[in-house]
């Protein structure tokens, strides 16, 4: 469950909670703010890497140039958030939610559960797209 003490922070200042992290040791997977409430917040620019955002509600979010690598993204809803510009390398999306985001610029390779992910009408650069679907494709050819 997440750390409401945290949820709040970030949800009132990118900027404060990066201060935080900068100063408190810790481990990037004890942050938790899975299934947390940050449907339609300003998150532009946020590190998140290495945070668990497992069914994070992100609905319309902006995280455009956010740090989210490692960061655990499953089942997560993004859809219709802004992702532009936004690193994603070895975060693990399996069932997460794009439809309709701006994934412009993001890149895909080394993110975890790809072939799961909704994309439904997102908006991917070709090069992105081939990518997702080379994983896509991958996976249909060696089921686990």
């Amino acid at each position: 469950m997440a750390d409401e003490r945290l949820v709040e922070m970030l949800k009132r200042s990118v900027k404060d909670f990066g201060v935080w992290r900068d100063n408190v040791r810790h481990d990037s997977a004890e942050i938790d703010l899975s299934g947390a409430d940050f449907s339609n917040c300003h998150l532009e620019g946020a590190r998140l890497s290495g945070v668990n955002l497992h069914r994070a509600d992100l609905r319309g979010a902006c995280l455009k140039s956010a740090a989210l690598e490692d960061a655990d993204l499953v089942a997560a809803n993004l859809i219709g958030a802004d992702l532009c510009g936004a690193t994603l390398g070895g975060a693990c999306i399996s069932g997460a939610d794009f439809s309709s985001a701006n994934l412009t610029g993001v890149e895909f390779r080394g993110v975890e559960g790809i072939e799961t992910a909704c994309f439904c009408g997102a908006t991917i650069e070709p090069k992105a797209q081939r990518v997702i679907l080379a994983a896509i494709a991958e996976s249909m050819r060696d089921p686990k």
